[in-house]
């Protein structure tokens, strides 16, 4: 379930909604109620140390080729 970040532009309001395929347009400000929004661009991150193996976004071990 991918869950996007948002920014009311009516309000200014910050929110998260799981999106289960419905279009931007369809999203709604909890705050102010308003489908003015954008999405907001939301990086990832992973904890960890370079020097170590980690798990990688795919659940794979090591340099990620396989």
């Amino acid at each position: 379930m991918p869950i996007f970040e948002y920014r009311c532009k009516d309000c200014g309001a910050k929110f998260e909604k799981i999106v289960f395929g419905s279009p931007d347009s369809e999203i709604e400000c909890p705050e102010c109620h308003s489908k003015n929004v954008t999405k907001l661009f939301s990086p990832f991150s992973t904890a960890g140390n370079s020097r170590t193996s980690a798990v990688t976004s795919c659940g794979s071990t090591g340099s990620g080729f396989s």
